[in-house]
This record gives structure tokens, sequence and C-alpha cells, in this order.
């Protein structure tokens, strides 16, 4: 399946080339700078004594929704997802609010991409490609700068890894690839496949799950697969994702 940000057809290797300016990061001061490189032991940042996590999380979501206007929303519902899907797989209510938070802030790093590239309606160029999936590195790298939320950075950093190696940034495999990264890929293809894109039209619930099924040990973890079935199957579950999603966005963080 193509990945669901793409409108290219090559793969691309990604780069080290800048993302563009960013105005609305510059009015928060632990984002100013962007990041250019991931280092292995990045110096942290100093602790956020102003500001309470549930706050903190909620303006990094405002922030990911105005970066890309036409996918407002697309945070919180994979968040409830992933949250759905890490309970079926027996998560404690501790990893579930980590998983949680980690789905919300998945797509931090398209804050650093011009607007004119997220938005864009028509394919996108091998550059302009190669820009996006920058997201990934920009967003493990602004996540582990900012010490409450370095937990979160794993989901932001490898949710478009492969179960197969295929993927990016890291070209990561199978079990090497962090939980919480996988459980988010597949929440984040989901919810891409059945929401309103500028670039093509919604698919049916059970369409999306039957792309999930043929990707499954491909793209995506077979076991996390395997654990989105018996909830698409089960009777309302459309309506218990959307309202999960409101109760997320009502308080982002919340326990």
């Amino acid at each position: 399946m193509q990945d669901p940000i793409e409108r290219t057809r090559p793969e691309i290797a990604p780069t080290d080339a800048p993302a563009g300016q960013l105005p609305r990061a510059a009015r928060s001061a632990w984002i100013r700078a962007e990041p250019r490189s991931t280092p292995v032991d990045p110096v942290p940042a100093r602790p956020l004594t102003d500001c309470s996590l549930s706050s903190l999380v909620g303006e990094l979501v405002e922030q990911i929704d105005a970066a890309d206007p036409l996918q407002s929303g697309h945070a919180v519902r994979v968040a409830a997802l992933a949250t759905m899907l890490g309970s079926s797989l027996g998560m404690d209510a501790a990893e579930l609010r980590n998983l949680r938070i980690g789905a919300l802030l998945h797509d931090v790093g398209k804050i650093l991409v011009p607007a004119e590239i997220l938005q864009k309606a028509g394919p996108l160029t091998v550059a302009e490609a190669s820009t996006v999936r920058r997201h990934t590195v920009y967003g493990g790298t602004i996540l582990r700068r900012i010490p409450v939320l370095a937990f979160a950075a794993s989901a932001a950093r490898w949710h478009h890894e492969r179960w197969d190696g295929l993927g990016y940034p890291d070209g990561m495999v199978g079990n090497g690839i962090p939980l919480h990264a996988r459980i988010v890929c597949v929440a984040d293809a989901l919810d891409a496949m059945t929401s309103v894109r500028p670039y093509r039209a919604p698919v049916a619930l059970d369409q999306a799950f039957e792309e999930l099924e043929v990707q499954s040990g491909a793209q995506f973890d077979p076991m996390v697969v395997s654990a989105v079935g018996p909830l698409v199957q089960a009777m309302g579950f459309r309506d218990s994702w959307d309202s999960l999603a409101n109760q997320i966005n009502a308080l982002p963080a919340a326990a």
C-alpha cells in the first residue's frame, strides 16, 4: 500500500535538505531551533515548569492541526484508535497513557514542513516528498529535547518504519521497531485511508481493514493488524472511535 502521506510513486532516501521557514513555531521557545541532526545523546532542555503536561500536549496538537488544517483532527483520531489497540493488546493504564500521548504527537515534526507542501492538492515532486518524510526526524528530535515528552519521541520518529524494513527514516525491521511506533503506524494508516484527503477520496472502513490485512507482515506488524479485526467488526466501532477521540480532544494528556 502506498504510504498514506505520500503522493509520489518513487521511493526516496531521506536527505538533510532544509525544510524551510516556520512562522508558527517561533512563538514557542522550546521548539524555536529547527532540528537538523539527530544526535544519539542530545543535550536535554531545561525542565518545563510553567505549564502542565496536558497544556503542553494540547499546544503541540494545535500547532500540528494549524500546520495542515485539511487534516485537522487526525492526531486525536489516531490517538483514540491507538489507545483502543493498546488496550486490546493488554497494556496497563500507564502504558496506554504514554501510547496515547505518543500517538497525539506522532506528526509534530510537520510543524517544520512548509505549509505549501503539506497542503498541496496534487502529487508531490520527489523533492517535496523527501521534505515531508523529514517530519519523522524533526518530530523525534523535538520531543527528545523536551524532557517530559522524551518518551514519545519513538512514535514520532519511527511511525513510518515498516515491518519488512523498507520504511523510513532508519530502515528498522520487525520487532526492532518500538511497539508504540508499530501501533501508531497501523492507526495512522487506517485513519488516513478512511479520511478525506485533498488528493483522494476516503475508502470504507472494511476496505481499509482489508488493505491492512494485505500489508500485514510487509508494511504492518501482524500482531497489531490482528488486533484491529475484532474492533472494526464490532457493532458501533466507528461511534466508539469518534467518541474516544472527542474525549481525548477535550483533555489531551489525561490519565
